[in-house]
């Protein structure tokens, strides 16, 4: 019996010894990897900063960039609609000059149940602009005046 657990006990020896000299190469491209991710976030980071810093100095926000795919993925529905401009305390006719469509188009938004199908990128834009936007922001825009209590 020893014979036999001294022999099991070296085989599983054996076999881990050659799949850590199998995996050696496997782990030091992980780990330089990881250095890359790790070198990346930094970057990005420093990036987020830097633009922060730059909006503040600035005084403005830029205009959101909105890519293809975030233009499919995006979507609103008429109830929606109405939360955000109610939110802002904006008229429809005030709603659609922030956006940059015509009143109509937000009656008819407002109007529809389920997913709006928006035409065009330009209008998905300004809406997720106008979503970003808080009430003195957008009254701002607006020229409107806060009412004093």
């Amino acid at each position: 019996m020893s014979i036999m657990n001294e022999l099991k006990a070296e085989i599983v020896r054996l076999s881990r010894k050659e799949i850590k000299k199998e995996l050696e190469p496997v782990r030091r491209v992980n780990a330089a990897q990881r250095k890359l991710i790790a070198n990346l976030r930094r970057d990005v980071s420093d990036l987020q900063r830097e633009v922060a810093r730059l909006q503040k100095a600035v005084g403005a926000e830029p205009p959101p960039v909105i890519d293809e795919e975030e233009a499919q993925r995006f979507w609103m529905s008429g109830k929606g609609v109405v939360s955000l401009r109610k939110r802002l305390g904006v008229t429809q006719t005030e709603f659609a000059r922030l956006i940059g469509v015509t009143q109509q188009s937000v009656v008819r938004w407002e109007k529809t149940a389920g997913k709006i199908p928006f035409r065009g990128v330009e209008v998905q834009a300004g809406i997720l602009r106008v979503r970003a936007l808080d009430k003195k922001t957008a009254w701002t825009e607006l020229g409107k005046e806060a009412k004093r209590k």
